[in-house]
């Protein structure tokens, strides 16, 4: 249903497709990476009326603008890279959806809430080192994480990682080389 389009092209939508205009700047995200449609997949799946999402390496802000288009309620954004926060704050603008996302210059330690649905499409290294830093009690109580940024040879690490920290990983999706893991907190 998401049809990910740069801003430079048009684009004529079927009935039910939404539609992102996305113009990456210096950020990661273009909606043509593996993991971004990994990603996106998961949230089609996972997202339901009002889930209140955190979106964790927010980069362009892609994601979270999919989980807004898709009927997420509130939505926190961040990236450590202000490089990052400039291209997904244009981003949101050309979508129209400036008000419908909160974006900020941070990370994980600046997060102090706990979401229905946790994103973090980053790198493996960084996701493990998250998950002993806190990114469970990011997960609501019968909430979701999704992950991705994984070769596959990484998913069985990530996986300890990740069941260490409380979370049981209840999904893993692959495309080419690259893996997403969906894992929920009781």
């Amino acid at each position: 249903r998401i049809v990910i389009k740069p801003t430079w092209r048009t684009y004529e939508p079927k009935p039910g497709e939404v539609v992102l205009e996305m113009d990456p700047g210096l950020a990661f995200g273009t909606g043509l990476h593996p993991t971004t449609q990994l990603c996106v997949s998961a949230l089609e799946d996972l997202i339901g009326p009002g889930t209140t999402v955190l979106d964790l390496g927010t980069g362009t802000g892609i994601l979270a603008m999919v989980a807004v288009r898709l009927g997420a309620g509130r939505v926190l954004a961040v990236d450590n890279d202000e490089n990052a926060v400039i291209a997904a704050r244009a981003n949101m603008a050309a979508n129209g959806l400036t008000g419908a996302i909160d974006l900020a210059l941070g990370s994980l330690e600046n997060v102090e809430s706990s979401f229905g649905l946790v994103i973090a499409n980053i790198l493996a290294p960084v996701i493990i080192a998250m998950a002993g830093s806190g990114l469970a009690e990011r997960v609501a109580s019968g909430g979701a994480l999704v992950v991705s940024g994984i070769l596959e040879e990484q998913i069985e690490s990530v996986v300890a990682a990740l069941e260490h920290a409380g979370l049981t990983v209840t999904e893993r999706r692959v495309q080419d080389e690259w893996a997403a893991l969906v894992a929920q907190r009781s």
